[in-house]
Formats: structure tokens, C-alpha cells, sequence
């Protein structure tokens, strides 16, 4: 009769916890992320949701569409199967699929020729929105060099930047941060961004009325300085001397500064 033995001092692996298990998974995902700092680790949560809610409500508007159209979503297996979708619709639609047949009727061709016209003018206006784009990110960099020189940034500060307006990607292209265009063309714009908006806002503003303060400022240290100086002239005030007093010193007022003191008299 066999017997097994135990070996007491053998270590039993102990299952992973679901909070270990997910944080190891988002360290994977997510290399760079610092899992203990609170904020980028919920900011960075956050982004995954609103993705996954975009994925959702896809999925939810193409289930809708197959519903209504089962032999597109058979077109669409089919495709992923790796099966010719032509031959698939030939399959399913039978002689009525015959291209040579539908071109000889009116309306079809009609509208053959309308879509094809459409998809001309898809491809033109990609074609000019891709270029529209190249030349506006073009205009943006010359923007930042400008900046870049007047603020004495360096390269490292510039790249930051760019990365922290546009995003960024890994290795394989996968969007690891939605940067600020990103994040607000789903329409996620956080505090700091609005904060910034609107001091820039503000700017001309705080410039303009701190230059008026300044004005004012220096207008009245002018005025008071100048009864400092009126006062310290030693003006006399006016004396209860007669009217002939007054008539003999201005008689000897010839217009220089000596008759004008004298006829003060200082």
C-alpha cells in the first residue's frame, strides 16, 4: 500500500489578491504611471473610462445596426472569418448580386454614380483637412520656437510642453496620454486648464490697470513732492503791511528770481 508523505516545511503559493492582481495589470498597461501617486494614477483611471464608455457606445450603435441589417452583420463575420465579402453577398443575395445585370438598371447606376462622386469628394476633403493640419501644426511650432526664445527655455522644457498640449504615444503607437487637445475633444477639461484659460484671458487686463495704478502713483508722489518743495521755500505768510508796502515791491520786480524773492520777502 502506497503512502504519500507531507512536507510540512513545503511554502503553499498563496493566491493573488483581485487589488494586487488588477494593480499589476495597470503597471503593465501603464509603465510609466506611478501607481502611488493618487492623482495621475485616478487622472490616468479616468481616461481609460471615458474609452471604454466611447468602446460601449460603438458597440451599442453597431448592434443596433446589425439588428436592423442581419445581412451586414453576417458580412462582417464573414470578413472576419477572412471570406471574399463579395462572394459572401453573392452567396446570400443569389443572381440579384450580378453587377453586369445592376448596371443596366437606371437607378442603380444613379446611385452608383452618386456615391462615387461622394467618395471623390471624402478623398479630396481628407486630403486638404490632412494638409490643413500639417500646415497648422507648422504654424503652432513656430508659434512655441518664438516663445521658446523670448522665455530662454530649454529643449527639454519645449518637448514637455508639446507633449503636455498634444500627448503622447509608445513604442507601438498605442496613445499613453491624451495631452490637453486630446483630453478636450472628449470633452474633458480640468480645473488647471480653465485656470490657465483664464488668466491668460485676463492678462491684458491686469497689464493695463496695473500700468494705470502705477501712473497714478507716480502723479501723486509728483504732487506731494512738489508742496514739499513749494513748502520748504520758506514762504511767509501774508503780512498786514499797507497797500504802499505792496506797490514798492512790486515796483522793484524786474523779473529775475532775486525781485521775485525779494518781492516775497524771502
Amino acid at each position: 500500500m502506497a503512502t504519500t508523505t507531507e512536507q510540512p516545511n513545503a511554502v503553499q503559493e498563496q493566491p493573488q489578491s483581485a487589488r494586487d492582481r488588477y494593480r499589476g495589470r495597470y503597471s503593465a498597461a501603464h509603465p510609466d504611471l506611478n501607481l502611488d501617486d493618487e492623482e495621475a494614477f485616478y487622472s490616468q483611471a479616468n481616461q481609460n473610462l471615458d474609452e471604454l464608455e466611447g468602446f460601449r457606445e460603438s458597440n451599442r450603435q453597431l448592434s443596433e445596426a446589425f439588428d436592423k441589417t442581419p445581412l451586414l452583420a453576417g458580412l462582417i463575420l464573414a470578413a472576419k472569418e477572412g471570406e471574399n465579402p463579395f462572394t459572401y453577398l453573392a452567396e446570400q443575395i443569389g443572381p440579384d448580386m450580378d453587377i453586369r445585370e445592376l448596371a443596366n438598371d437606371p437607378e442603380f447606376s444613379k446611385k452608383m454614380g452618386e456615391a462615387l462622386a461622394k467618395y471623390q469628394e471624402n478623398l479630396a476633403a481628407g486630403a486638404k483637412a490632412e494638409k490643413d493640419m500639417g500646415d497648422n501644426f507648422q504654424k503652432s511650432m513656430d508659434a512655441l520656437k518664438e516663445l521658446q526664445q523670448e522665455r530662454g527655455m530649454s529643449d527639454e522644457d519645449t518637448q514637455a510642453l508639446i507633449k503636455k498640449m498634444f500627448g503622447e504615444t509608445d513604442e507601438q503607437g498605442n496613445v499613453t496620454d491624451y495631452g490637453i487637445i486630446g483630453n478636450a475633444s472628449m470633452g474633458i477639461v480640468p480645473k488647471e486648464v480653465w485656470e490657465a484659460v483664464l488668466k491668460a484671458q485676463n492678462y491684458d487686463n491686469d497689464i493695463a490697470s496695473a500700468t494705470e495704478k502705477a501712473r497714478a502713483t507716480a502723479l501723486n508722489e509728483k504732487i506731494q513732492n512738489g508742496k514739499k518743495d513749494f513748502a520748504g521755500a520758506g514762504v511767509p505768510s501774508l503780512g498786514s503791511g499797507g497797500a504802499g508796502g505792496r506797490a514798492e515791491r512790486k515796483k522793484n520786480n524786474d523779473g529775475s528770481l532775486k525781485s521775485f524773492r525779494e518781492s516775497l520777502g524771502v
